[in-house]
């Protein structure tokens, strides 16, 4: 059955409750006009006057005649804003897989009848630990997380420490903790990298190299199934053929896809195929590779991860796996509604999705040649 898309309004609605707490807004401070909101949100006026209107019935915002419409705080007189809300930290919201991850969250939270606040992270651990802390403070009943650099935070890390001092369900999603008191909702990454790298081996790849970013979770357990996979058929795996980047290289050049993929050519082994550990990089790859004339798959192959929406449209079509996206979103959501039923116990779980792979034609089978 095809899933209903979010309204666009509910879209504006979530823009303009995060950059109230973003920037964040002081009471009786003044909004845009709604022509710069259609601007910024590309949205008709009709859309951005229905996000106003609900708005102002929350009690968040105010319009007051021929001067404008002003945010009024997040407070008692505004119950809808603080009775039932589900909270959602998150380092990415307009990029990539994750409008369709939190439009699962959304859709399935606005079915039990309750709001969702998001709080952005991507500015590093002080951001997200003052983003969790405020949303805290504003009342949510259950909270959502996916941290930046998750790979580098233990049990000592102060967002831990912070998480053990809440009285409330937290999810986490794409983050394989330690903590087994919190539940979390994530892909088979190792599985992932193993059958990635299988596929290629199958096909009569040897050299294959790996390009994946080294302080995320996922990013890490591609490459141990990457590694567990060339092991197993006994393939010393040169360490020109492993190219890392990491959250610091991304902040100086967000073109990592391409430029590791440079390097690569230019080393002493060149590989016959290049897993990618996302789509979005392997798009990248593919831009350094055909701007050196290697032909995709004839010369080199390239394989990916997730199953992004122009992953298809990439010439030649790029072969990856699927990612749940909207599933995984609503997954998270139904948990922590389910943790946040005081009748019943409550009983952390990891909930696995298995890779599946979309095959099309960016890999070449040596074994024909």
């Amino acid at each position: 059955m095809p899933v209903k898309k979010e309204p666009k309004y509910k879209q504006a609605i979530s823009h303009l409750l995060m950059r109230f707490r973003e920037e964040p807004y002081q009471s009786g401070q003044q909004l845009p006009t709604e022509f710069d909101l259609m601007k910024q949100l590309s949205l008709s006026r009709t859309t951005v006057r229905q996000a106003i209107k609900e708005l102002t019935e929350q009690g968040i915002v105010e319009r007051r005649h021929g001067s404008g419409t002003y945010f009024l705080g997040f407070n008692q007189k505004a119950p809808s804003c603080t009775v039932g809300m589900v909270g959602l930290v998150n380092f990415y919201f307009t990029d990539y897989i994750y409008p369709e991850i939190i439009r699962g969250i959304e859709e399935t939270i606005d079915e039990a009848g309750l709001s969702l606040a998001l709080a952005n992270s991507r500015e590093g651990i002080d951001k997200e630990i003052s983003s969790v802390e405020r949303l805290i403070d504003q009342g949510v009943k259950g909270l959502i997380l996916e941290p930046s650099r998750n790979l580098q935070i233990r049990e000592d890390h102060p967002l831990i420490r912070l998480l053990d001092t809440v009285d409330i369900p937290v999810v986490t999603t794409h983050w394989g903790i330690a903590d087994k008191r919190l539940s979390t909702v994530t892909i088979d990454d190792v599985q992932a990298g193993y059958e990635a790298t299988r596929y290629l081996l199958d096909k009569g790849h040897r050299r294959i190299s790996i390009v994946y970013k080294e302080d995320v979770q996922a990013g890490y357990d591609r490459y141990l199934g990457y590694r567990k996979a060339m092991e197993e058929f006994g393939i010393r795996i040169p360490h020109e053929l492993i190219r890392t980047y990491n959250d610091k290289d991304e902040s100086l050049d967000v073109r990592q896809g391409y430029l590791q993929t440079q390097a690569l050519l230019e080393g002493e082994v060149r590989p016959t195929a290049i897993f990618f550990f996302n789509d979005n990089i392997a798009a990248q790859g593919y831009g350094a590779l055909q701007e050196s004339g290697i032909n995709i798959p004839g010369d080199i192959s390239v394989i990916g991860f997730d199953n992004f929406r122009n992953a298809d449209m990439l010439y030649p079509p790029l072969t990856t796996f699927e990612h749940p996206k909207y599933n995984l979103g609503k997954w998270a959501a139904k948990i922590l509604l389910d943790e946040m039923d005081a009748s019943r116990p409550m009983i952390p779980m990891k909930l696995v999705f298995e890779p599946i792979l979309v095959e099309r034609d960016s890999v070449r089978d040596l074994r024909k040649v």
